[in-house]
């Protein structure tokens, strides 16, 4: 498996977004092999998290 970089937002709290926190939908599974693990600046909620959180900010999120 290769390192590759995954949404800083994956797993971190249902305040942010709940895909990868507590239960795991089809529809997360789907949107974690879409999205989280490759190309999570295309996803619609990542855009919005990153829009209200700057970037200083998203280093705490990181550590949460």
């Amino acid at each position: 498996m290769t390192n590759q970089p995954i949404c800083p937002f994956y797993g971190k709290n249902d305040d942010f977004c709940d895909v990868g926190c507590g239960y795991i939908s089809p529809h997360d599974v789907n949107m974690i092999i879409r999205y989280c693990s490759k190309r999570y600046c295309e996803c619609a909620k990542y855009q919005e998290l990153a829009d209200r959180y700057p970037q200083r900010e998203m280093l705490l999120v990181a550590a949460a």
